[in-house]
């Protein structure tokens, strides 16, 4: 029977496990958190079922069923440092397509910077995929990803922070116009407001808030997007909560109780070591961090 890993990054940690022979010492070559790194190696041994480690006070060692792991794991991670250098001499000029993954609600940030690398190198062919769920940049689903969110903690992947961001409350003058505006958060469950569908609103705050404390009755618009979420907010069907950068470039929008509602949260650019160096990777990663640097000193 073939043996099947749940992902094969946790065989990288623990390799580095058994090669420094310590959590700490791991954790720290791969810039992650030891608990992320007892967790993996958790992981591998419940999906092999076997013990790869003796634990005792000093450290960690290998076991003989973990040594003929790590042995072979040496070996992969050798004829990927091979891939990568071939991936290296094959694209070192800008062309071919580049796959940008990010939240339909950030595409309204990064348009600006997409428009610019377009016209920079035409000869790239763009492609930005909008998506909820993680893409694996390891498997090649993706180039870049731009994420909110606590540090993208897997270990082969580059993580650079791009910017402190922020989210509150909005609605459009016409809702307001129509329904008043509340005054206190006692005043916010007489209102409609739009969230996320089901499975949705732990991921993004503001939707998890209203989740909490608005009645049910009062979400008159669930949406599985919050591309689609910032189009009912302008068009008044509700209140709701939107990324401040993005509800400033929608001039009808009001802010609501921002002084008592706000949630913070970071914004990452990430990459997968194998890519991270390539031409067109680079272009666009330098486009990006510029961009954000100009917005932070204006």
């Amino acid at each position: 029977m073939a043996i099947q890993f749940d992902d094969w990054q946790d065989v990288k940690v623990a390799y580095e496990v058994a090669r420094l022979g310590t959590l700490t010492a791991a954790a720290e070559k791969l810039n992650v958190h030891h608990s992320t790194v007892l967790r993996r190696i958790n992981n591998l041994e419940q999906s092999l079922n076997a013990r790869l480690f003796h634990r005792h006070a000093r450290g960690y060692k290998v076991t003989e069923i973990g040594a003929k792991l790590f042995t072979a794991a040496q070996s992969i991670n050798s004829e990927l440092e091979r891939l990568h250098n071939d991936i290296i001499a094959a694209d070192s000029t800008l062309r071919g397509s580049l796959l940008l993954t990010t939240v339909s609600g950030f595409i309204d940030v990064l348009s600006d910077v997409c428009e610019q690398f377009q016209s920079l190198h035409p000869q790239v062919q763009l492609e930005v995929i909008l998506d909820q769920k993680r893409l694996r940049l390891d498997h090649g689903q993706a180039h870049i990803a731009v994420r909110a969110g606590p540090r993208p903690d897997e270990g082969d992947y580059i993580a650079q922070h791009l910017a402190h961001l922020s989210s509150g409350f909005y609605a459009s003058k016409r809702y307001i116009d129509k329904y008043g505006m509340p005054k206190t958060l006692n005043q916010l469950p007489l209102h409609n407001f739009v969230s996320g569908v089901a499975g949705y609103n732990g991921k993004v705050p503001y939707f998890a808030w209203v989740d909490e404390n608005i009645p049910t009755e009062q979400v008159k618009l669930r949406v599985s997007e919050t591309s689609e979420a910032t189009r009912a907010i302008v068009k008044g069907l509700g209140i709701g909560g939107l990324q401040h950068d993005v509800a400033a470039q929608y001039p009808e929008l009001i802010p609501v109780l921002a002084n008592e509602l706000n949630w913070p949260t970071d914004l990452w650019l990430v990459t997968h070591h194998l890519v991270h160096r390539t031409a067109k990777v680079q272009a666009f990663s330098q486009l990006l961090k510029a961009y954000f640097q100009e917005r932070k000193l204006g």
